[in-house]
């Protein structure tokens, strides 16, 4: 038997005067009612004064008092660097600190794991009471090591890591994480240029802590719809012109459809494939990942857009929901691991097309087209 509005509401304040502070959402799917019904049992019950509405969480009102008496909270963020990507990802945190009434401090690693923990640890030290951290996994496998997993759990603080994925089977696995499905990601591009007609791809790497999943995506997705891989081509040295020769033998050997992996590298590819001759996308599709600086390349570049705002808002909240988890937990004697089950999130990127992809070339081999030879001599 369904129960009575009251009743419902009534069960939602049990729940959270008994258990502290709850995720609204698994408090909806413990209920069994859906998410636009707890956020109007909420809104009445704190319009009421009987609970405290936060960002995707519920608290007592009594646990609020105290966290407003303990003043705002720091949150510590650590990343890789504060441009190009991660400057999406430090707008959406800042955005959540902000209207949670927090304070965020940047720690900038610049891929260097010494580094990475000298700056935790000043973070740590200087008295945040919690930590968002994108540490620096192997550009290889894409993978945290051990020794790096293991540091991440024993911190003093709540941890919420973003933009990295770690295996099931690793120790950080316990620690909340939201980042972007790239595998997924890179399909999505991959599905683009096979719906427009393409059979023959070839996609350009750079080394990066990302590339892993965006190769696995590129290749899985090839598999899947029945294309056929040209190559996968590695950038070399950053900014340098290894790949323009291997693009342009993919090219000459019928790939219409190119992937790059990222806007920056896809903007020099368009620039190898229009000095050797090839039309960018008359002769040749060409799709990039980032969705960074695509919109403003000669050619608008179709791309591949992780949603790097709402990794950086979701972690904060997340972070700030388990803050006030700890304090509940220290406050009745509960183990914080008892009260809120562990959270991977991952948000699928979207695609923004434009106008570098189109219906493949149909007129003769690329071969008689102008593609040169050789791209030795040509200066950067």
């Amino acid at each position: 038997m369904a129960r009575s509005v009251t009743e419902r509401r009534q069960a939602i304040l049990e729940i959270v005067q008994q258990e502290g502070p709850q995720v609204v959402l698994e408090l909806a799917q413990r209920l069994n009612i859906s998410a636009v019904t707890i956020r109007r049992d909420l809104e009445e019950l704190a319009g009421q004064g009987l609970v405290h509405r936060t960002h995707g969480a519920v608290a007592p009102v009594s646990e609020h008092a105290a966290a407003v008496s303990d003043g705002p909270k720091t949150i510590g963020l650590v990343v890789p660097h504060s441009n190009y990507y991660f400057d999406g990802v430090i707008a959406g945190a800042k955005a959540a600190a902000a209207a949670a009434g927090a304070r965020l401090v940047l720690g900038v690693s610049d891929y260097d794991k010494a580094t990475e923990m000298h700056q935790v640890a000043r973070l740590t030290n200087k008295g945040v009471d919690g930590l968002v951290v994108a540490p620096t996994p192997d550009f290889v496998t894409g993978e945290l090591d051990a020794e790096q997993q293991e540091w991440l759990v024993s911190l003093s603080v709540p941890v919420v890591l973003v933009e990295r994925q770690v295996s099931s089977t690793g120790a950080a696995a316990i620690l909340d994480s939201v980042s972007s499905a790239h595998s997924a990601g890179a399909a999505l591009a991959i599905r683009h240029l096979s719906q427009l007609g393409h059979r023959k791809l070839a996609c350009v790497m750079i080394a990066g802590p990302n590339a892993p999943q965006v190769r696995s995506g590129y290749l899985s997705a090839v598999e899947s719809l029945g294309l056929e891989s040209l190559g996968v081509i590695d950038e070399g040295g950053a900014g340098s012109e290894d790949a323009a020769e291997l693009l342009l033998q993919a090219v000459r050997e019928g790939a219409t459809g190119i992937f790059v992996h990222n806007d920056q590298l896809a903007v020099r590819c368009m620039m190898w494939l229009e000095d050797a001759g090839v039309s960018v996308p008359d002769q040749v599709s060409l799709a990039g990942y980032d969705d960074v600086i695509a919109g403003v390349a000669h050619v608008p570049l179709t791309a591949v857009a992780p949603w790097k705002s709402a990794v950086g808002h979701r972690a904060v909240q997340r972070l700030l929901t388990r803050i006030a988890e700890r304090a509940s937990a220290a406050g009745s004697g509960r183990p914080p691991a008892e009260t809120m089950a562990t959270e991977h999130l991952e948000f699928i990127p979207r695609l923004h097309v434009r106008q570098s992809t189109t219906k493949p070339y149909v007129g003769g081999p690329m071969a008689e087209l102008g593609v040169a030879p050789s791209m030795s001599g040509r200066s950067a």
